[in-house]
């Protein structure tokens, strides 16, 4: 749950991938940071917060380079601290060399405890920083070396490498999360999704493949390979249901378009229990495009019916249970003349905890609404992502613990209806023959790779105790 960017061959490097960080911020909230590489030099600036607090014109204005990475985070299983903020520089052998990950990988704490024994010593607690000793270790030209150091890595990452003027990108075979490649003029971008490319005037030109390592210096392509033979592609559905913007193109459609298709086949799974329907209304902003194409297909009237405070962060992203309940309330609030005396459909993408869906049920009703049938797009929850999604462990998922019947009442609304994973794979895919393109076991409980679960729990623990 991070975005990364990096810019080469332009003077206006930073300033780029700056831009580049506004747009990717919903990827995270708690920290950003930007290394910038010019003549013999390379400058990392990270902090804690929002990129446009942090990189503002006079600290733009200190980033002087032709080639730039940037990153914006949020904790999935390391300590929230500013020592985890990324971009991370080294200095090794190899030269200064800086990195930035989107992604979560599995089998951290085995390659953490070889590299011990080896006599490596860890700054950090992210898992991204075993990447940096495995590059720092390995012989040869950089692409090489950062093949050589992913192939020992599991699970998932999608990365962006800054070497002087070169600029690495690579992802992991399963493609679990997003990597574009654009362009700018005489400029290469690599970034998390397409529109941190098209908003800062760049052009969408393709994803970087699973399993590809692609190597670009002075506006030119120098490299492009496989590390590894890739058997079949993983990306995670979630990326569409919730955590992409609703502007950038996964598998040849907008993320906005395959939401719309999510609600229309959602309203024929629901054709027989919202006849007397009088509204479908969105949880802004991540249920609209599903309750439009609701709407649509159902022709019941789209109303929007709550206020949205759009300085409150997104609440499922908070990394406490404190802090999400507290940014619930004071996220949304019903408009009580759309909802009073109404019969309701109500859409979200997802549950998770259960605990903000009942509270903004309970304002509902508190609002007058006659009845309620709430409505998600996607199937239910069952269990954890160890990708690099922050769903929780199984014993904090409502639908792990809970039958659709048991959270229905739990929540308090008078129907409840998930999109069926046929249909979501379906509202995702690029064609109806091309659909194993997915990684959702969040939904199955079924992993593409082998997962070290008590592994994943120390991590977790780790964090918490710190």
């Amino acid at each position: 749950m991070c975005g990364i960017i990096g810019v080469e061959n332009n003077k206006d490097a930073a300033v780029l991938v700056a831009a580049g960080l506004i747009t990717l911020q919903h990827r995270g909230e708690e920290s950003a940071g930007i290394t910038v590489s010019g003549l013999d030099k390379m400058k990392t600036v990270r902090s804690m917060g929002l990129v446009a607090r942090i990189f503002n014109e006079d600290a733009l204005s200190k980033m002087e380079g032709t080639c730039a990475i940037g990153h914006v985070r949020y904790t999935t299983s390391a300590k929230s601290t500013l020592i985890n903020a990324q971009p991370f520089q080294i200095d090794c052998m190899h030269g200064r060399i800086s990195v930035a990950h989107n992604g979560n990988i599995t089998n951290f704490l085995k390659i953490k405890d070889m590299l011990a024994k080896k006599g490596a010593i860890f700054d950090h607690t992210s898992d991204t920083e075993i990447l940096l000793h495995l590059i720092a270790m390995a012989k040869g030209n950089l692409s090489s070396i950062v093949a050589n150091a992913i192939k020992q890595l599991d699970g998932a990452f999608s990365l962006v490498i800054l070497k002087d003027k070169t600029l690495i990108g690579a992802r992991d075979k399963d493609g679990f999360r997003p990597l574009v490649l654009g362009k700018i003029g005489k400029s290469y971008i690599i970034a998390s999704e397409s529109a941190a490319v098209e908003v800062i005037g760049g052009e969408y030109i393709r994803d970087i493949e699973p399993g590809e390592v692609i190597e670009i210096e002075n506006g030119k392509i120098k490299r492009s390979f496989k590390y590894t033979k890739v058997s079949k592609q993983h990306t995670c559905i979630f990326e569409q249901v919730y955590f992409s913007r609703s502007d950038s193109i996964m598998f040849d459609k907008s993320v906005k378009e395959a939401r719309i298709k999510m609600g229309a086949l959602l309203a024929e799974q629901m054709k027989d229990i919202v006849k007397t329907a009088d509204i479908v209304m969105p949880v802004p902003d991540s249920g609209f495009y599903a309750a439009q194409g609701f709407s649509r297909e159902s022709h019941i009237l789209f109303e929007t019916g709550f206020v949205r405070n759009h300085y409150v962060g997104r609440s499922f992203i908070k990394p406490s249970q404190n802090l999400r309940e507290l940014t619930a309330q004071l996220k949304l609030f019903p408009i009580k003349e759309v909802v009073k005396g109404k019969e309701i459909v109500l859409i979200d993408d997802s549950i998770v905890r259960g605990t903000t869906s009942k509270r903004i049920i309970g304002a509902l009703k508190k609002a007058g609404a006659k009845k309620i049938h709430f409505a998600l797009s996607c199937p239910p929850i069952i269990a954890p992502c160890y990708y690099g999604i922050d769903t929780p462990m199984k014993e904090h998922l409502i639908a792990a613990q809970k039958s659709i019947e048991e959270i229905r009442k739990y929540l308090g609304v008078d129907s409840l209806t998930f999109l069926n994973l046929k249909n979501l794979v379906s509202a995702c895919s690029p064609s109806q023959n091309n659909k194993n393109l997915f990684c959702c076991a969040c939904f199955t409980d079924k992993y593409p790779t082998k997962i070290s679960k008590i592994s994943f729990k120390k991590k977790i623990k780790e964090r918490i105790n710190k």
